[in-house]
């Protein structure tokens, strides 16, 4: 059976089980709330080591090719431009095609805090290099950040570091094998995950007032999928067909759908890129970590969107150019921010967002709460995909992918 079948037939599964729950039994809710946690827990269990261990052969590997920086760079380069450009369509849809103004909240809703540019910064440097080691799987920075230090450490004397990077290899292929049956067990822990999320969605406001939101931003994530992102791939990559590079990554996708956390369906990421359409190590360790930390093109589209849907909310004025421009700037900037919100993403940027424009609109994310978690989900999901395709373009251009046919996708 294909991995994506495992998926659906999990996620099916999930929503009938919430769909029967009682929304007022607070204790079967508690135990639902507690198998996704421990579900996504699982699903994250063997990424920090498959990170830590792939990544400084894959940065070994490329430099000893003289294509590391051309890998990096690319990425990069990539990472930049589409999330500035998702922006756009995020800010030019909703000006356009106007949600329907959502009356403002009078009484406390549940806050949302932000992460910050000094904590970031600490958590890369902790007070000791091992303890990175010890990280909680929510911030993959400073594993990365490590990772690349043993990376170019292994190039500065070959005799010296033959041994450690032999071990490194081998425990890169160990991790990748536990990763492997988590990824396939995955469709598993897709019930507990889409149990949450559908039960959550039970629970949230029904008020028609999220409604023109909400189709907005499904209706960009639909044009963006099918439309946006097979151009920019069939131009970038020798005019080949994109549909089918979507359809290797379409289980991964759906997993951060239905969980709305992009680390979750990392390793099974991981593994359909290089399996499914023959992405080396080398590229795939780089590539795909990288772009989840900082490419999250699909929550700054999201967030993009909802942000208009907040200052449209607050003001029937309508938006001036500069603030149109405003956005612009700051949507991509505090979306690079995201690394250490995989769970959160959507929300995390629209509070920063808020609070970083000020004149009085600091906690105009709270209208948005209600729906926070659709948003974040269907962020997640481009995100994921965007990851994926990104992979393809870099590790195409470097010579780093041997396709396959795709009846031969996992």
């Amino acid at each position: 059976m294909k991995i994506w079948m495992k998926y659906i037939i999990g996620a099916l599964l999930g929503a009938a089980i919430a769909l029967v729950v009682p929304v007022d039994d607070s204790s079967l809710q508690g135990t639902i709330a507690f198998l996704s946690l421990l579900a996504i827990r699982i699903g994250r269990y063997a990424l920090v080591p498959l990170v830590l261990f792939s990544l400084p052969v894959a940065i070994f590997e490329l430099n000893e090719d003289k294509e590391f920086w051309k890998v990096l760079g690319r990425t990069l380069i990539i990472i930049v431009l589409s999330v500035a450009a998702f922006s756009f369509i995020g800010v030019m849809a909703a000006a356009l095609f106007k949600p329907t103004r959502i009356p403002l909240l009078s009484e406390a809703a549940a806050s949302v805090a932000a992460p910050g540019f000094k904590e970031l910064l600490l958590a890369i440097f902790p007070p000791s290099l091992f303890s990175v080691l010890s990280a909680s799987g929510d911030f993959l920075l400073p594993v990365y950040f490590l990772a690349v230090l043993l990376g170019f450490t292994f190039s500065f004397d070959k005799t010296a570091t033959r041994p450690v990077l032999a071990l490194f290899d081998s425990l890169s292929r160990i991790f990748y094998q536990i990763n492997s049956f988590f990824s396939e067990f995955l469709g598993v822990l897709v019930i507990a995950v889409t149990a949450f999320t559908v039960l959550q969605l039970r629970m949230a406001v029904k008020s028609d007032v999220y409604r023109s939101l909400l189709i907005l931003v499904g209706g960009e994530v639909l044009a963006v999928t099918f439309i946006v992102i097979p151009a920019i791939l069939y131009f970038t990559c020798g005019r080949k067909h994109p549909y089918r590079w979507l359809y290797a990554f379409a289980a991964p996708a759906f997993a951060a759908l239905v969980s709305g956390d992009v680390y979750f369906p990392l390793g099974s990421l991981t593994k359909h890129a290089k399996e499914s359409l023959g992405i080396r190590r080398r590229a795939n360790s780089v590539v795909l970590p990288l772009s989840l930390i900082f490419g999250r093109a699909g929550t700054a589209l999201v967030t993009s969107t909802a942000f208009i849907a907040v200052l449209f909310s607050y003001s029937s004025m309508g938006i001036s150019l500069g603030s149109l421009f405003w956005i612009l700037a700051a949507a991509p900037l505090l979306t690079l921010l995201l690394g250490a919100s995989p769970g959160r993403g959507a929300i995390t940027a629209l509070t920063a967002l808020c609070a970083f424009y000020g004149k009085g609109f600091e906690n105009g994310y709270l209208i948005i709460v209600p729906i926070a978690l659709p948003l974040i989900a269907m962020g997640a999901f481009l995100d994921t995909l965007w990851a994926g395709c990104l992979s393809i373009m870099v590790s195409q251009d470097a010579g780093q992918m041997q396709e396959k046919e795709a009846r031969y996708y996992i």
